[in-house]
């Protein structure tokens, strides 16, 4: 008798006797009046996951009446309501570590109180306890378009940061959520970097060209690409060491790494480095990498193709007609002859010859 009156007291049967289980809670895996959802969001490496039951309106009041007033609320139906994080994150300015929690919310008329409990696996928020708390923080609430089932979303969604949205009835309850992305980038690169993928060049290239992409640890970034270029020396990390090495003052030796592999780059590499030069905004020295490319590759349209888009971006009119004519006259994939016709047309000149082959083909 005493269980019956505990669960009656609790919400979870009817006061009948035998026992009627109610609709939220049953001993099968059956259908619920109040769905299960889950929404994840990823921020940067971290994801965070709220999973909750969703009750409707069904014409009631929902603030004030269903869930009152000043009184701690499971943030759902049925079960917990939990939110989980993947890594270490903070909660509206609080640190909360790696893990799962119950989310509990006491509303007011005027504010909301938010809870994270250590305790995420108790039904609902009849066995709460203040003592569990990981973290409580008192948000304000905004309005919404009406919202028939309770809904969570996240919105604001940025590199660092994102806000968890509680949404029902025409409430909603924002909790900011913030991540230290690079910290906890650069603690799961040191793991990785422990694994199979340690043996080959390449984990340790994008290592070091997250730091250097992202400005962070730069002492990291010099090691992890000394290992990239201990394992397999080529165009990429060395241009990456002598980036790094810019970076740090020390042009002499930026200048070395830069000449070597310049020196032994294929055509496609020193094409692609002529490209990021021009899209750094060094036009001036990406030129000089076109020109070398088409020097070394005499017979290739593609290199006067992009000779020629080297000049149109540091404003060389004239060498840049005739840089695309020179690839025009070499019947150039159909690719690279679109790509020279289009800048030739930008350029003023009449490509109706052109324009006539390319038909004529067809």
């Amino acid at each position: 008798m005493r269980i019956k009156h505990l669960l009656v007291a609790t919400g979870i049967v009817s006061a009948a006797w035998p026992f009627r289980v109610n609709a939220q809670y049953t001993l099968l895996d059956l259908p619920r009046e109040s769905q299960q959802s889950t929404t994840t969001q990823r921020i940067g490496t971290t994801d965070i996951t709220i999973t909750y039951s969703r009750p409707s309106m069904k014409g009631r009041t929902i603030w004030g009446d269903v869930v009152p007033y000043d009184q701690v609320w499971r943030a759902g139906a049925n079960e917990n309501t939990t939110i989980t994080f993947s890594s270490a994150a903070q909660v509206e300015g609080q640190a909360i570590p790696a893990g799962t929690y119950g989310l509990h919310f006491i509303p007011t008329k005027a504010a909301c109180t938010v809870i994270l409990s250590k305790d995420h696996t108790a039904w609902g928020s009849f066995f709460y306890k203040k003592e569990n708390d990981a973290m409580r923080a008192t948000v304000a609430p905004g309005v919404c378009s009406k919202a028939e089932q309770l809904t969570y979303l996240f919105s604001e969604v940025g590199e660092t940061s994102t806000t968890l949205a509680m949404r029902w009835a025409e409430v909603e309850v924002p909790v900011k959520i913030t991540v230290d992305v690079h910290a906890e980038v650069l603690a799961n690169m040191e793991d990785q970097l422990r694994g199979m993928t340690a043996f080959g060049w390449e984990a340790w290239y994008e290592a070091a060209h997250y730091c250097h992409q992202e400005k962070i640890a730069p002492e990291k970034a010099m090691a992890w690409v000394d290992r990239s270029i201990a394992r397999q020396p080529n165009f990429e990390n060395q241009t990456l060491k002598a980036d790094l090495l810019t970076d740090a003052g020390k042009t002499a030796e930026a200048e070395v790494f830069r000449k070597r592999m310049i020196e032994n780059a294929t055509n496609a590499e020193l094409n692609t480095y002529g490209y990021k030069l021009a899209s750094a905004g060094n036009t001036a020295e990406a030129v000089k990498m076109f020109e070398l490319n088409a020097k070394r590759h005499p017979t290739d349209p593609n290199a006067q193709d992009s000779l020629g888009e080297g000049y149109m971006m540091n404003g060389q009119n004239d060498q840049a007609v005739k840089a695309f004519k020179k690839s025009l006259s070499m019947n150039p994939p159909e690719n690279v002859k679109m790509n020279s016709v289009k800048c030739l047309k930008k350029l003023g000149v009449d490509t109706a010859q052109w324009e006539k082959a390319v038909t004529s083909g067809l």
